[in-house]
C-alpha cells in the first residue's frame, strides 16, 4: 500500500505561518523598528518570551512546542555570525498523536569562546514506518518513546570561524508497532539504550544566523554508539552539512545546501541516515547512506518581508540481505518571510513544499537550514 499523500497537511500550517507572520508584523514591537534613536540598542535586552513554536513536520504532523524562553544576545564574535543564548522548557503536541516534554539551555561562556548546549526530555512520538529500503512503501504505524540527554561543548579555535565539539548522550527507547513487528525487524528488539559520544569540526561565516546573505556554514561530525559506552547496539556514523550564500540576481541571495551520511553497524532503524528535504518527511526514504542537495533563491519584497523559492533533490541507497536498494527525489516550493529585528533578528514564516508524497506546508521561524 502506498504511503498516505502530505496533500491534506498544507492548508493548516500555510495558514497558521502567515498568521503569526503577520501578527509579529502588525505588533508594537515590530512597528517601532522604523523609528529613529535606540532600535538598535533595544534589539540586545534579555527578553523572555513564551511563544508557541510551531510543528509541521509531515512525519508527525502539525503541533506544537510552547513553554517560556529567556534570550539573550550572545557574544560579538570574532568571526562569523553572532550568537543568541537560550534556556527554558516547553511542551510538546502534535496532531499525529506525538506527545512529550523538554528542558534545553545553550550558553556562551569565556567571551563566547565556549559554548554549552544541554537538553533533557522525553517524548512519545507517532511515525509511519515505510520499510527498511527506500524502495519501499509500507504504511504500518507505530510509536516510539524516548526519555534521555544530550550535553555538548564547544570551543572555538583562535579568532577565526573554526571550532571543535564534542557530544555525549544517553537514552532509552521503545518501539510499538500497531500490528506487531515487520517480517524484516523480527530479530531487532523493541527496546534500546542509545548512548555513545560526538566529535564535530565546524567552520561558520555567516554574516547571520536566521537570514544569511553571505557566508557558510560548514560541519564535519562523527557519532559512535558502542556497549562500552552503554549503547546496546553499535553504529558508527559520519555526516557533512554544509550551507553557503552569494549574491544572486539583482537584490537576491543564492544558496545551496547539502547533506551527506553515512552508517556502519546495527543500529535500530529509525537512527540510519535519511533524505532530509523540505517536501519530504523525516525518515521516509532512510539507508545506510543519504544525501540531500536543495537550492533556495530569496528576494526582499519590502523593508522586513522576503519571497523565497527552493527546489531540491535527495538519495537514500540500502543494502540487506546483498540486495542493493536505492530511491531518489526531488521536491521544490515557495516561501514568504518577515523579520523581526528586535526579537534578536529571527524570522518568521511559511514554506511550502511538493514532493514525491503530496504537498506539505512549514511553519518557519528562522532560516530553514539554521543551526
Amino acid at each position: 500500500m502506498p504511503l498516505p499523500t502530505l496533500r491534506r497537511r498544507a492548508p493548516l500550517p500555510t495558514a497558521c505561518g502567515l498568521l503569526l507572520a503577520g501578527t509579529i508584523a502588525g505588533s508594537p514591537c515590530a512597528q517601532a523598528q522604523d523609528a529613529p534613536g535606540d532600535a538598535e540598542a533595544e534589539a540586545d535586552e534579555d527578553r523572555f518570551l513564551v511563544v508557541p513554536y510551531p510543528i509541521t513536520e509531515p512525519a508527525i504532523g502539525s503541533g506544537v512546542f510552547a513553554g517560556p524562553v529567556w534570550m539573550r544576545a550572545g557574544p560579538a564574535a570574532g568571526s562569523g555570525p553572532s550568537k543568541p543564548q537560550a534556556y527554558g522548557i516547553g511542551a510538546l503536541w502534535t496532531s499525529g498523536g506525538s506527545r512529550g516534554f523538554a528542558a534545553f539551555d545553550h550558553r556562551a561562556w569565556d567571551g563566547g569562546r565556549w559554548r554549552s548546549t544541554a537538553v533533557a526530555g522525553k517524548a512519545d512520538i507517532r511515525l509511519r514506518y515505510a520499510g527498511l529500503s527506500p524502495k519501499e512503501d509500507q504504511d504500518l504505524g507505530f510509536d516510539l518513546s524516548m526519555v534521555g540527554f544530550s550535553v555538548q561543548a564547544e570551543r572555538s579555535l583562535g579568532k577565526g570561524p573554526d571550532s571543535v565539539g564534542v557530544r555525549v548522550f544517553a537514552a532509552r527507547s521503545e518501539v510499538a508497532f500497531d500490528l506487531g513487528l515487520p517480517p524484516e525487524l523480527a530479530g531487532e528488539a523493541r527496546k534500546a539504550d542509545i548512548a555513545g559520544i560526538g566529535l564535530s569540526w565546524t567552520r561558520d561565516t555567516r554574516d547571520d544566523v536566521f537570514t544569511p546573505s553571505r557566508g557558510q556554514s560548514l560541519s564535519l561530525g562523527l557519532t559512535v554508539h558502542a556497549p562500552a559506552l552503554g549503547a546496546s547496539f553499535e553504529q558508527q556514523s559520519l555526516k557533512l552539512d554544509w550551507a553557503g550564500y552569494r549574491a544572486g540576481p539583482g537584490k537576491s541571495t543564492l544558496g545551496l545546501r547539502t547533506i551527506v551520511e553515512a552508517s556502519a553497524g546495527d543500529p535500530p532503524f529509525y537512527l540510519r541516515p535519511y533524505v532530509a528535504l523540505r517536501g519530504v518527511a523525516k525518515m521516509r526514504y532512510a539507508g545506510e547512506r543519504a544525501a540531500s542537495a536543495e537550492l533556495e533563491l530569496r528576494h526582499p519584497a519590502g523593508k522586513r518581508w522576503d519571497v523565497l523559492g527552493f527546489a531540491g533533490g535527495g538519495r537514500a541507497c540500502s543494502t540487506r540481505d546483498g540486495d542493493r536498494g536505492c530511491k531518489s527525489v526531488a521536491t521544490g516550493g515557495v516561501g514568504v518571510r518577515f523579520k523581526a529585528v528586535k526579537l534578536f533578528g529571527l524570522t518568521f514564516g511559511v514554506d511550502v513544499a511538493r514532493g514525491p508524497d503530496g504537498t506539505a506546508g512549514y511553519i518557519q521561524i528562522g532560516n530553514a537550514w539554521a543551526r
